[in-house]
């Protein structure tokens, strides 16, 4: 049966080549969609996750505070992306807002998580900083803006590029449950046995994914080297 599956495999593999490129016009929205998906609902979780992540650390809130917070992170984080998107689907209809919803949701979830991590592992030399401005005076709240934030932006930074490739994959399978972009089409060209055309989106698919993981690099480089 593995054998014989693995024929099947090789003959579909194969009746895939060449690419048909002819289709790359029609494929342009959906890729802006699929890039439009992930980088809003990064952004917004990002909005979220923040302020989140400050009431999530046990060196910043009192437990009374930290451990519901910690509960709706460990929550919204448990349920994977596609789930969310099927479910957004059903609430919202077919197209790229539920996408966004779905990844914007799952997203605040591990973002409060990384995030809320970050900030409970502070160096001692951030500890003295955050200690010498209270002494000097500072409100708790100067102390959080003016001197914790920015100690860890470059790592906030780091998460959220991270997440932001990630999440150009996620949006692509997203559109496999009819959240709109490039998946969906996809979806459509493997279903109706175009598999020309199925190479040609898993080729752009790639390419897109290779091209935002360069820019995040150059991104890293300039800004937390």
């Amino acid at each position: 049966m593995i054998v014989k599956g693995l024929h099947h495999a090789v003959d579909y593999l194969g009746g895939m080549w060449p690419p048909d490129f002819s289709i790359l016009p029609r494929l342009a929205r959906p890729l802006v969609e699929t890039i439009q998906m992930a980088i809003t609902g990064t952004s917004l979780a990002t909005v979220v996750a923040v302020p989140l992540s400050f009431l999530a650390a046990r060196n910043v809130t009192p437990p009374s505070i930290t451990t519901p917070t910690r509960g709706v992170i460990n929550f919204l984080r448990a349920i994977p992306t596609l789930v969310w998107a099927i479910l957004f689907v059903a609430i919202v209809g077919l197209g790229p807002l539920a996408g966004v919803f779905a990844i914007t949701i799952h997203c605040i979830g591990t973002l409060g998580k990384y995030f809320s991590g970050g900030l409970e592992a502070i160096t001692p030399e951030v500890k003295e900083i955050l200690e010498a401005m209270r002494v000097d005076g500072a409100h708790e709240r100067q102390v959080m803006y003016y001197g914790l934030l920015p100690a860890v932006l470059p790592l906030f930074l780091g998460f959220v590029l991270y997440h932001l490739e990630s999440n150009i994959r996620s949006a692509t399978v997203l559109g496999m449950v009819g959240a709109g972009g490039i998946g969906l089409h996809l979806t459509q060209t493997i279903r109706l046995f175009k598999r020309h055309q199925t190479l040609t989106a898993i080729l752009v698919i790639l390419g897109t994914v290779l091209i935002m993981d360069a820019l995040s690099w150059q991104i890293r480089k300039r800004f937390l080297s």
